[in-house]
């Protein structure tokens, strides 16, 4: 399944730069999801940089979710601070994070995908 960007916003005079990501289930609207996440993200002065997800179940492997695999890198290579996800599912095929995404934070904004 292809990977899709949602053009980023971004939170206001935040220096945190973060990622949103979620893992939709197929024929679901991802802009709801995003939405929520970057409410979240926006509530706290985050600066959202990217949006990304994935299209498929919460199992998918992760050498199957593109979304993942980018939003990994952008924090390995320090693009980003953290990461705000649904919840540790939507994480859970890429977790523990390997040593330098490791430095990042992961919040999880609790709510409801569909």
């Amino acid at each position: 399944m292809p990977v899709f960007a949602i053009i980023p916003g971004t939170g206001r005079g935040s220096r945190i730069r973060i990622a949103l990501y979620a893992c939709v289930p197929a024929g679901c609207d991802p802009d709801a999801a995003l939405g929520a996440l970057r409410a979240y993200a926006t509530s706290r002065q985050w600066t959202v940089t990217a949006a990304l997800y994935d299209v498929g179940p919460l199992d998918r492997p992760k050498d199957r979710r593109p979304g993942l695999t980018r939003v990994l890198r952008l924090m390995e290579d320090g693009r980003i601070g953290g990461l705000v996800a649904p919840s540790a599912a939507h994480l859970a095929v890429a977790l523990p994070l390997r040593s330098r995404a490791a430095g990042g934070f992961i919040s999880y904004a609790e709510v409801v995908t569909p």
